[in-house]
């Protein structure tokens, strides 16, 4: 077995996984040093290669990414047909909860305003803003990292309402739970909207002009999933009409946000250049490595692997909510 690493993972991860498997052959190189012919000869990658190179050979077994979004790999061509994809969803939801209350925060306190008179030296109180205490919280994309939030969000005593593709019931952090075919219906009684969806046809511009028409007066959307997921002139017109009070974007569309764009100079938005989960979170990489340790051993088994991603849904068909962890 050639496997080849090209994950952003520090050396100790790195050791952890050969040694997992002590009589395959590994090749650990950064993604943007990979050669065609490396490609080639690789029978399992572990990580994201280059978009330039060409993936789809019949000797790739397995493509375990290194992130949680997966949609430029399922373009036609880009694998082989045969080949497994897997997606390190379950690694980022922690660092991402704790990023998106932070901006969330920031925004209710105005910690932006306070940040400018900060650098001026001036001493300024304001006094308006909006709690988050005993509100109501709308998560769209109740995967791993809209559980995460949750969790996290449901200390100050939130009502939550949860949106998921398929049916399913409650758990400890959710009051209401709905599939997004109901999101219009319900979507008006939240006062904060946390997005975490994948990039389908489905969720692109989803939330567009009627979507936040239909949005509660003075409400907040979060968004750390796919900026595909909002029409951004469609944003930037609730921003502008204050429909909506505030944004807090680690998302947008497109990327990079071009310097130009409104979002920018707006006093009411937070922006985050895609930077809520990346590996240099110790808990990020301590969790894809055990994922990529239990997927060798799953494929050297002949089992089915963690995080598959059916390629035809675009998005794991199995969707597992990790619990506590170490």
């Amino acid at each position: 077995m050639n496997i080849i690493i090209c994950a952003e993972i520090d050396q100790k991860n790195v050791e952890r996984i050969i040694a997992s498997k002590p009589d395959w052959h590994f090749l650990y190189k950064p993604a943007k040093t990979l050669t065609q012919s490396e490609i080639d000869e690789a029978d399992l990658i572990i990580g994201n290669p280059a978009h330039t190179l060409n993936l789809n050979t019949p000797r790739l077994k397995a493509l375990l990414l290194n992130s949680a979004g997966n949609d430029r790999f399922l373009d036609d061509g880009v694998l082989n047909p045969d080949t497994l994809l897997t997606n390190a969803s379950g690694s980022y939801g922690p660092t991402i909860a704790e990023h998106a209350l932070g901006m969330l925060i920031a925004i209710n306190k105005n910690f932006p305003f306070y940040f400018t008179n900060q650098l001026s030296g001036k001493w300024q109180p304001s006094y308006i803003g909006k709690e988050l205490y005993q509100s109501t919280v709308a998560i769209v994309g109740y995967g791993d990292i809209g559980h995460a939030f949750a969790k996290r969000v449901k200390a100050f005593d939130t009502h939550i309402i949860a949106f998921k593709k398929h049916p399913g019931k409650t758990d400890a952090y959710t009051d209401e739970l709905y599939t997004t075919d109901d999101l219009k219906a319900h979507i008006g009684k939240a006062d904060y909207v946390f997005l975490s969806l994948p990039e389908t046809k489905e969720t692109i511009h989803l939330f567009d002009e009627e979507m936040f028409e239909a949005m509660k007066e003075g409400s907040v959307i979060i968004n750390v999933g796919r900026g595909s997921a909002i029409e951004t002139a469609a944003l930037i017109k609730a921003l502008e009409s204050h429909h909506l009070y505030g944004a807090a974007l680690d998302v947008v569309e497109p990327e990079p946000l071009p310097s130009s764009c409104p979002l920018y100079h707006m006093d009411n938005v937070i922006i985050t250049p895609h930077a809520s989960g990346g590996y240099h979170w110790e808990s990020v990489q301590r969790y894809y490595t055990d994922l990529v340790i239990r997927n060798l051993d799953h494929f050297a088994k002949g089992e089915e692997l963690e995080n598959l991603v059916d390629r035809t849904l675009g998005y794991r068909a199995k969707v597992v909510i990790r619990g506590e962890r170490s």
